[in-house]
Parts: structure tokens; C-alpha cells; sequence
């Protein structure tokens, strides 16, 4: 456990949010089992309707609560799923086992755990739709995509520290393969993100990384 975080359950995901928020400082102390029931209606609601479709009269009508209820915490509905963003990529100690390889499945398999979800997968391909046009929606985006790669990518920072990959290596484009290959198996082929998913595109990853690919094109 993080320090300053507590633990609720999201469904079949574990969230965290913040103890205190600066939305805490007044008025009566915030139920987080009512923000959990809010955000798994926010992710039925848009996963049922798309984002354009999902209203947070809707979204509350699924929790159960009043409109109040919602308005109260997140000024919009942007602002909620910037909450629904931060709460279901929930972040957590880095694994640093020493093996780029481990330390690339402990940073990637909440990614394919997260794709797994039908709910969370029927969710996504909305928002990237509207991210295209919506700056909004977008940095709502970057938030899921933010805080899944960033233990990815300084897993590749100290694997070439440890020489175990050369120095060339792009942490970035090498996290964006990997998770975008995840994203692509399961939302445009529909095929699974186990495990072993996970492990036989790493596999690959760090094949390619120890491979003379690309020296001809540095010359």
C-alpha cells in the first residue's frame, strides 16, 4: 500500500484515491463507497452509451444517488472521468526485481488486467474517438495512458543502466509498442491479454531490443 492512499473496490478492480483533496476541505466528510458506486455507474453508463450518449443524469440514476450527489464531487462530466482516469489506473510501487523482463510483466499485466474488463474495453474506443477532437477528453486519455506506461518505461531506464539492453534503446517507443499491442489484440482482434499474452510480446520486445536491427539506418 502507498502511503497517503486508501484502498475501495471498483468492481473487479481495486482503486485508490487521495485521503485529502482540496473538494474535502468543506462541507460533509466524502463517502467513498458512494464514489465507487458513482464510478462504476460513470463506466456502465458510457460503456452502454458512449461517451456522447452518457449523461450524468444517467450515470446517476445507475448509482442510485441524485444528481446533487454527483455534482457535489465533479463540477462536469469531464471532471468525473478525470476522477474515473486516476481512480481504475490506479498506481502502485515499482517493481524492480532486477529482471527487465519481470519488471516489464509487473508494469504491463494491470494494463491487459484493465482490457480484460468488458465494461473498461466497451469504454475506451469512445473515448478515443472523441479524444480526437476533444481536448478534453483527451487529457482524460492521457491519464489512463500516463499512469499505465510510467512504470514501464522506467523499467527500460534501468534496464539499460544495468547494460542488460544497449544504451540506443527507446524507452518510449519500446512502452508504446508494448502497450500498444496490447490495446491492439484485444480491442481490434478481440483475442485475449493473459498473461501469457503479456509475456510472449515482452519476449519479443526484448528479443528485438538485443538484435542488430536498425544499424543500417544509423549509418
Amino acid at each position: 500500500m502507498i502511503s497517503g492512499t486508501h484502498w475501495f473496490r471498483i468492481g473487479s478492480v481495486t482503486a485508490s484515491t487521495p485521503k485529502v483533496r482540496a473538494a474535502r476541505t468543506r462541507g460533509r466528510p466524502r463517502d467513498d463507497r458512494l464514489d465507487a458506486a458513482i464510478i462504476d455507474a460513470a463506466i456502465a453508463e458510457t460503456a452502454a452509451k458512449g461517451w456522447g450518449g452518457a449523461t450524468i443524469e444517467g450515470i446517476a440514476a445507475r448509482a442510485g444517488v441524485g444528481r446533487a450527489s454527483i455534482y457535489r464531487r465533479w463540477s462536469s462530466k469531464y471532471e468525473l472521468f478525470q476522477y474515473v482516469a486516476r481512480a481504475i489506473t490506479q498506481e502502485s510501487e515499482a517493481a524492480d526485481t532486477g529482471s527487465f523482463v519481470e519488471d516489464l510483466f509487473a508494469a504491463l499485466l494491470p494494463i491487459a488486467d484493465m482490457l480484460t474488463r468488458p465494461d473498461l474495453a466497451a469504454i475506451l474506443p469512445s473515448l478515443l474517438a472523441e479524444a480526437a477532437n476533444d481536448d478534453a477528453i483527451r487529457t482524460t486519455v492521457q491519464t489512463f495512458a500516463g499512469r499505465c506506461r510510467r512504470q514501464a518505461i522506467d523499467a527500460v531506464h534501468r534496464a539499460r543502466h544495468r547494460g542488460d539492453i544497449p544504451d540506443s534503446t527507446d524507452a518510449d517507443a519500446l512502452v508504446d509498442m508494448l502497450a500498444g499491442g496490447l490495446v491492439y489484440r484485444r480491442l481490434l482482434l478481440g483475442e485475449t491479454t493473459d498473461a501469457a499474452a503479456v509475456r510472449a510480446l515482452i519476449r519479443q520486445a526484448v528479443q528485438s531490443c538485443s538484435t542488430d536491427i536498425g544499424k543500417g539506418e544509423q549509418r
